[in-house]
């Protein structure tokens, strides 16, 4: 639904989307009605209607962006952004093609990967350009500092990467149909890590509301398949971790002489950017840490991370990580080339997520005929249940959450004299079945 290989298509897909959204939703009635002062949309649900009214003349539509293109996730908050821009323009394409009034724009702000960051860049937008959809932000933290604001504003916020458990039904404003949220990531670690024979277990995680949340899962599903576990908090945002990287050390010791081996002695790593750079720096001077099997979320996937000085270290320790599966359909291939395309550089993984909830939002707000928070959530959940994007993967809606998720589990090896993640198996969360090939 989010690839148009001519421009002639925006006409019809808009005219779906409104077809699907007063199927969807029962509408008893539902019109256009042209006027010199512009066009009125009509739709009726159940005991009330609402009524909006389209201008006649040129109309821009500013959505928001905030996202850290400064700080410890700066090379995704970068990408991410980049994909929204890509959408953006996409749809003004389409629009300006079938003779639309309509056109949309973009306002971002760099909220450098902290919720107070993001509150004060959400203001401002809201403020200066009266934004109505907030795509992002990046982390559920920072998600977390917007969501009051947003709530008494009546700002839809669609987060592409936000994934702690605590989000859920966290506003009437706050939706998330991308990437599965952490439930499912927790539990393919915790699985992969035990089907591939993990008995005594360090688990470093950042500590924030999704990676918290992330570890407690994992831990669960492990203790109560006899592991041993233990935490190591890293503070968010910290320049250097090297007492923390000493106290994993520390535990690691303390399993290898208290009955575990190299084979079953495991770490896992809920961190990414220079955080979990910063983190491998000091692992490889440990002597156990680079001795035993390292485990991880799928931030680690960075590419700037991969090509930096720890990439051996990544390799010596079969680096195996757990990240939502991207499978090879002609959306993501569409995404994928017309964004190497425009900035000359592939696009980070995850950054399909910020691309179509960047579609997925222009299309509510072309549903709705309406750029009002309070309208546009009411049709966006009929545009997210029929839409299939770039990720790949259908879109269902369960307390505004995506409740689909496959993730792929990865490890990182050398091909052809190259370090690269090959893939190794898969977990299938409506099942709860991971398979190692």
């Amino acid at each position: 639904m989010n690839i148009f290989p001519n421009h002639k298509a925006i006409s019809s897909v808009v005219a779906a989307v409104l077809l699907i959204v007063g199927l969807a939703i029962g509408a008893g009635a539902g019109y256009f009605a042209s006027s010199s002062t512009g066009t009125t949309h009509t739709v009726t649900t159940g005991g009330s209607t609402v009524t909006t009214t389209v201008a006649a003349g040129p109309q821009t539509y500013t959505i928001g962006t905030v996202l850290p293109t400064t700080g410890t996730y700066a090379s995704y908050g970068v990408s991410f952004q980049n994909s929204v821009n890509l959408a953006v323009k996409q749809m003004n394409a389409n629009l300006t093609a079938a003779g639309s009034n309509i056109q949309f724009a973009v306002v971002s702000t760099d909220d450098a990967g902290t919720a107070s960051g993001a509150l004060s860049g959400l203001q401002s937008e809201f403020q200066a350009k009266g934004i109505q959809v907030e795509i992002g932000p990046l982390t559920s933290g920072e998600v977390q500092g917007v969501v009051q604001f947003a709530t008494q504003n009546h700002i839809v916020i669609l987060p592409g990467a936000a994934t702690a458990t605590s989000l859920v039904n966290v506003s009437p404003y706050v939706y998330r149909p991308g990437q599965p949220g952490d439930q499912l990531e927790g539990t393919s670690i915790a699985k992969s890590v035990i089907q591939t024979g993990g008995k005594f277990v360090v688990w470093l995680y950042r500590d924030d509301t999704s990676e918290t949340g992330t570890f407690n899962i994992g831990k669960g599903v492990m203790v109560a398949a006899g592991l041993n576990v233990q935490g190591v908090a890293l503070p968010a945002n910290q320049a250097d971790y090297s007492a923390q990287v000493q106290t994993a050390g520390t535990d690691v010791s303390a399993y290898l002489t208290g009955g575990g081996t190299t084979s079953n002695t495991v770490v896992v790593l809920g961190d990414g950017g220079t955080e979990a750079q910063n983190v491998f720096q000091h692992a490889a001077t440990d002597p156990n840490l680079g001795k035993i099997r390292w485990y991880g979320i799928e931030s680690l996937a960075d590419p700037t991370l991969l090509k930096s000085s720890v990439g051996g270290f990544m390799s010596q320790v079969s680096l195996t990580i757990s990240a939502p599966s991207t499978l090879n359909s002609p959306q993501y291939a569409y995404f994928n080339s017309t964004y190497t395309k425009m900035f000359n550089a592939p696009p980070l993984p995850y950054s399909n997520y910020f691309y179509d909830n960047a579609w997925i939002a222009m299309l509510s707000v072309l549903a709705a005929g309406s750029y009002d928070g309070s309208k546009i959530i009411q049709v966006l959940p009929a545009v997210v249940d029929h839409f299939f994007g770039s990720s790949s993967t259908g879109i269902w809606l369960v307390n505004h959450d995506q409740s689909i998720g496959f993730y792929d589990i990865l490890k990182w090896t050398v091909v052809s004299g190259s370090n690269t993640f090959v893939k190794i198996g898969g977990y299938n969360g409506q099942t709860n079945v991971l398979t190692l090939s």
